[in-house]
């Protein structure tokens, strides 16, 4: 398997080993879990996979006709199917019941405020997203290199010969779950639930440096994954929302944005895939 915390932390590695004949296989689950860690109030939620995996846990199965017609948080969480719902995962999560208001209130902002970018716009709450898919699976091979087409000779500069694709063979799949595939007008979003506890002066430029250090690789396999999904709307890119502290950090794409991820990820599963030479 393709380590997806290795290409994580060096997005251009250069080779990772795999058993002949295998396929690669590409599992963004990792990054689903919440390792941060810090000090927080006695009712607070703590940090953690726990903690994060019952925020996601709620965010995927929230009634969000519910939450829309709530008119505060105390309305939305002492409404009894959605006390239930935070209590049951709570408890399959081992997350303590003193700290179920601060989850309540993490899920009810998340879904109901304004999404405030870093970059200074906003987009629309999520309840009141055109469409809103949650936990949305995808599965797509990886990229075959194609072939590098030969250059015929020009004075002093003698011809190259093409350069075929590589043989046939098994390249593997990229899968996964995306948290949710949001809609505003004609543009779709890729939305991911980050339960990060960050600290710091500058809480927006500590988030912006995580995705940067942590989440490239998931930006670029997850945009990939929903341009197959998108239908005739437009990809606008990805959007990382830090729950916890009301932050989004956008990651857009343009132009040849997805055809340049694309190229990489041809060429990293190219590099991995054993008995191939790499290219120059």
């Amino acid at each position: 398997m393709l380590s997806y915390t290795r290409l994580a932390h060096d997005a251009n590695v250069a080779a990772i080993p795999v058993h002949p004949g295998d396929a690669l296989a590409i599992d963004p689950a990792e990054f689903d879990v919440d390792d941060s860690a810090g000090e927080v109030g006695a009712t607070d939620l703590p940090p953690g996979a726990d903690s994060g995996l019952l925020l996601h846990d709620v965010l995927e199965i929230a009634d969000l006709e519910v939450a829309r017609r709530a008119p505060d948080l105390a309305a939305w969480s002492g409404d009894p199917a959605v006390a239930a719902q935070i209590a049951n995962k709570a408890r399959e999560r081992g997350v303590a019941e003193r700290t179920l208001p601060h989850a309540a209130s993490i899920v009810y902002q998340t879904l109901t405020a304004p999404l405030a970018l870093i970059d200074g716009t906003t987009l629309p709450p999520l309840v009141d997203a055109i469409a809103f898919a949650r936990e949305v699976e995808f599965g797509y091979p990886i990229p075959a290199i194609p072939a590098i087409p030969a250059i015929p000779a020009i004075p002093a500069i003698p011809a190259i010969p093409e350069i075929p694709a590589p043989a046939n063979g098994p390249r593997g799949l990229v899968k996964g779950f995306i948290d949710g595939l949001v809609a505003w007008d004609d543009e779709l979003w890729v939305l991911d639930y980050k339960s990060d506890l960050l600290a710091g002066d500058d809480l927006a430029a500590m988030a912006q440096h995580r995705v940067r250090e942590r989440y490239a690789v998931q930006a670029r396999l997850y945009a990939i994954a929903a341009d197959r999904l998108r239908g005739p709307r437009r990809l606008a890119g990805l959007l990382f929302a830090f729950i916890r502290h009301g932050i989004v950090v956008p990651v857009r794409t343009a132009g040849d944005t997805l055809a340049t991820w694309s190229a990489w990820l041809a060429q990293i599963s190219e590099q991995a895939l054993p008995g191939r030479e790499r290219r120059p």
